[in-house]
């Protein structure tokens, strides 16, 4: 972390070095002199501060509108993983909470790469805090953020224009940081689980001067384990530090930065063919992995921010935020794909290796608050969104020695098959490999510039109208593995809510917003660029909120057109991929349930059901997609034992299927559910015992096989924790 903060020294951390001096002078001066009164700006974070809560649900929300309303109120659907879900279930890494999110399902398409759906369709607008850039191409994740850092993480289903114009109408992911507190907390966490996976977990926070005018918070973490796949493991950690310092009465300053790394061996990427040369769905070992132990596909992640909140007017505020993230992956990887015969042959072994590197700045100013109009008090904002990509990629290709590839005969349903076994490869020689020099394959940017305006008008005390527009002027420049990244595209997106209390415990809603996305993507009909992504999202349901608004709950549909998508095509190498373009609708229906049953039960549910349709083609399109999904994390403390507490988790997906047009046969997947469980007990107020397992059934099933190829999910495992605090 050092070496990232003072030998890296971007103008964002010049910048932040001075105004912390400024601060902390300023701070020390005034704790010489009184103490200023609390501060406001402050306050308003506290509100909604899950790590204080304990909670299963969050009061208020700005994910959706950038308006910090109630989100009950809020006319989509929320989803929050507060982090006492996280605690309580294990759920350490972005995947498993998104995972454990209704409604949402991760993809997992290789070890290192996933893809998060909703309602059908990609999520592409990812934020921290706010703030972010539309993913790439397909929408890789293929970072797998550690959840550590994070408070909570709130998903807002569909189009999200206000928020973010730019992009796909599923959902929009926003992970929300942990802050410093005035009081002083410390937490430690030792845990092993299967596989040899140990972890450990430091974290720090508290106020630096006696007036408290000034706080801080380090945060830690180092992870290390096997897998249950052959040869593969991981090596990960991280750490985080965030200053806040209350400038004046009506002032706040928030500085951070941050730096996490992944480093896999033996990944794959791609994953195992499924389908044998006669069309036959292949069945494998669950701890078959194909890949050598040189494979590796390390990433490192940095990030700084600034944020400055400047009240004024009593009910506005002035918000600046300047968020600069880096990343670079390193990588030397060996493709698996194929349709394989029972001798071996038939399998496209294809090393590549790969330099990538991304900077992105993002820069957010906007004015919001409140204001009188016929007697009545509305909320408002009004602000300015830049931000900037640039993308620069090196390739070196390999090539393999056959004679040094090994194979072992398996038996997968009755049928022999011949597949290449790299155990005995010889790591790191020239023996298996030979690798060419690093040649430049990408050097893009792509700038976003977004005016966005919205307000909240209170029609009656129970009757509220919100509406707003986010224009969007999106350009890109460049080239990626020889194909244009050109695009030049401007749109204004309207955004219209409505809300109306019919009792203080139950709301109905109704919202529209449209969709826009420039994209790359080919047309195999035409050789042609696709014209920009668009269509419009419409939802109308009902929200509640019992005991004392720590109970709520949701019943949404909602319906999703959207034109020029491009479709996977499922001929060829995915390497090469061509795309068919084609007109998609989404509808469906949401449940959930989320908050405090009583007040020994804690509980979040959900489940969700729609169809996604193909206009052009007709049918169901993207089958390999689960259109019912069901996800419940509940937690109970016996009255006679409070100190202990039991839970239980529980993740159900429908059946998936694609269709191979080679063999004109589908690739299937039943439904499958996942059951989970934890206890923990408190020995003392300070030092607590943990246990959780997962897929406690052993249930085999397969990830996702979004381009025919796909590996399975773990088996039972189990993890134990110490965790300690001050």
């Amino acid at each position: 972390m050092s070496q990232f903060l003072f030998t890296k020294r971007t103008p964002l951390f010049i910048a932040i070095s001075g105004i912390l001096s400024i601060s902390a002078s300023y701070s020390h001066a005034a704790d010489e002199t009184s103490q200023l009164p609390t501060i406001k700006v402050q306050a308003i974070q506290d509100e909604n501060n899950s790590e204080k809560t304990k909670a299963y649900t969050i009061k208020n929300s700005n994910s959706a509108t950038k308006l910090n309303i109630e989100a009950k109120e809020i006319p989509q659907t929320i989803n929050v993983v507060t982090r006492q879900q996280m605690d309580d279930f294990g759920l350490t890494s972005s995947r498993d909470v998104l995972n454990n999110t209704p409604g949402v399902t991760v993809n997992s398409v290789e070890t290192e790469r996933a893809v998060y759906m909703a309602r059908g369709f990609e999520i592409s607008n990812i934020l921290v805090d706010g703030v972010g850039f539309p993913s790439s191409q397909w929408n890789y994740n293929d970072t797998n953020p550690d959840s550590f850092f994070y408070d909570r993480i709130e998903v807002i289903k569909g189009a999200d224009a206000l928020t973010n114009a730019f992009g796909d109408p599923s959902a929009t992911i926003n992970y929300v940081r942990k802050r410093p507190g005035k009081e002083l907390q410390a937490n430690t966490n030792l845990s092993y689980g299967s596989w040899n996976t140990q972890r450990y977990e430091a974290d720090v926070s508290g106020s630096l001067l006696p007036n408290d005018r000034v706080r801080g918070r380090l945060s830690g973490f180092q992870q290390t384990g096997d897998s249950h796949l052959d040869r593969y493991s991981l090596e990960k950690n991280g750490i985080a530090g965030v200053l806040e310092a209350d400038i004046s009465d009506k002032t706040l300053l928030t500085v951070g930065a941050s730096q996490e790394k992944n480093k896999p061996n033996a990944n794959n990427w791609g994953a195992l063919p499924l389908m044998d040369s006669s069309g036959k769905q292949l069945s494998f070992d669950r701890s078959y992995n194909p890949n050598p132990d040189w494979a590796y596909w390390d990433n490192t992640s940095k990030n700084a921010f600034l944020e400055l909140k400047q009240q004024f007017l009593n009910t506005w505020s002035a918000n600046l935020s300047y968020n600069y993230n880096e990343k670079d992956r390193q990588s030397q990887l060996l493709y698996y794909y194929g349709y394989p015969n029972t001798d071996g042959s038939g399998i496209s072994l294809t090393p590549s290796g790969y330099l990538e590197n991304n900077k992105l700045h993002t820069a957010d100013f906007n004015l919001q608050g409140k204001f009188d109009l016929l007697g009545r008090e509305h909320e408002a904002i009004i602000g300015y969104t830049f931000s900037k990509s640039d993308q620069n990629d090196h390739e070196k290709s390999g090539t393999l020695h056959d004679s040094n590839i090994d194979f072992q005969e398996s038996v997968y349903d009755g049928v022999t098959y011949t597949t290449p076994y790299t155990t005995n490869w010889a790591s790191w020689t020239p023996k298996s490999v030979t690798w060419s020099d690093f040649a430049k394959t990408a050097d893009y940017t792509q700038r976003n510039q977004s005016i966005y305006a919205a307000t909240r008008l209170h029609l009656t005390d129970e009757l509220k109208l919100t509406l707003g527009a986010n224009y969007v002027k999106a350009k890109s420049e460049g080239v990626s593995y020889d194909a244009p990244m050109t695009y030049d595209e401007s749109k204004v997106s309207p955004y219209a809510g409505i809300t109306y209390n019919f009792t203080p415990e139950y709301t109905g809603y109704m919202s529209y917003t449209s969709i826009f996305r420039p994209q790359t993507s080919v047309d195999e009909a035409t050789g042609k660029v696709a014209d920009p992504i668009d269509g419009k999202s419409y939802e109308v349901g009902f929200k509640s909120a019992w005991l004392d608004n720590r109970l709520t709950g949701t019943l949404a549909i909602f319906r999703t057109e959207e034109n020029n998508y491009p479709l996977r095509s499922s001929d060829g190498n995915p390497l090469n991929r061509k795309v068919g373009i084609s007109d998609l609708r989404s509808q469906g229906v949401e449940v959930g349930l989320a908050g405090q049953l009583t007040n020994q039960v804690n509980v979040s549910l959900g489940y969700t059901q729609f169809s996604l349709r193909d206009l052009k083609n007709g049918g169901a399109a993207r089958t390999y997609n689960p259109n019912q999904t069901f996800n419940l994390l509940t937690t109970y403390n016996p009255s006679l034992l409070p100190k202990l507490k039991v839970g239980a988790g529980l993740q159900w997906q429908g059946k998936i299927s694609r269709f191979d047009e080679n063999y004109g046969t589908y690739l299937r997947q039943g439904d499958y559910a996942l059951l989970n469980l934890m206890a923990s007990y408190e020995v003392t107020p300070q030092f607590t015992i943990q246990a959780n397992a997962d897929n406690v059934t052993d249930k085999k099933y397969l990830n996702s096989f979004t381009d025919g190829q796909a590996f399975y999910g773990e088996p039972a495992n189990y993890t134990v924790a110490f965790k300690f605090k001050y």
